[in-house]
């Protein structure tokens, strides 16, 4: 089953409309994975820090459930890309619906993006380091997009000794996890692509990070 194939399914369906819900997320969260999506949600008013005439990169972008900080009109440029053409068919519907005529949209793999290297004010990275085959090279792919001192925003599933539940249910190569890493893995792929030590914080196997790029 390809990628694309997975979110095209019932459960692409119900993931895309779940994550437009915070309460609804949050709480899924707690009860399938242990952890609290809550900084996901906050970590979103990054956006809004983008002053006018700035680039936003958000990739994957799954549905679009970040848009939701993004007000028409604002003057940055939003770029959204993800591999799979389903969750771009809904981001599009989305950003339709919401009046985000800025948004452009890429059919691309996070580790070979069709865009100019140092352009970037804003690198938003969510929910996507743990589906990829190579989740280094998806970092040192963002750093070659952002400008020197630019920020990456992110969270990620990470494997670790957590308990049952999770050793169980976050396996590489399951469903659409793909090469998971460790958050000791994570902090090194970062490190290599050539962030300063982020902020970070954990809630069960959820990571987030919020890094700024070398100058």
């Amino acid at each position: 089953m390809t990628r694309d194939d997975f979110y095209a399914s019932p459960f692409g369906v119900i993931y895309s409309s779940y994550m437009e819900r915070p309460r609804v997320s949050r709480l899924i969260g707690r009860i399938v994975w242990g952890g609290d999506s809550k900084a996901y949600y906050d970590s979103m008013s990054a956006v809004e820090e983008v002053d006018a005439g700035g680039v936003i990169v958000d990739c994957p972008c799954g549905a679009g459930p970040a848009m939701r900080a993004l007000r028409p009109g604002v003057g940055v440029r939003y770029v959204a890309a993800d591999l799979s053409p389903s969750m771009l068919r809904r981001a599009h519907r989305r950003a339709k619906a919401r009046g985000l005529a800025e948004v452009q949209f890429l059919d691309a793999d996070a580790t070979d993006l069709p865009l100019e290297s140092g352009g970037a004010d804003l690198f938003l990275s969510f929910w996507g380091l743990h589906c990829f085959d190579d989740p280094a090279a998806a970092l040192g792919e963002s750093a070659r997009v952002l400008k020197p001192g630019g920020r990456l925003v992110g969270c990620c599933f990470v494997r670790g000794d957590d308990g049952l539940r999770q050793r169980l249910l976050i396996r590489p190569g399951a469903g659409d996890f793909g090469q998971v890493g460790t958050a000791p893995e994570v902090m090194s792929w970062l490190a290599a692509a050539g962030f300063r030590p982020p902020t970070t914080s954990r809630s069960g196997p959820m990571l987030f990070f919020d890094a700024r790029l070398l100058a």
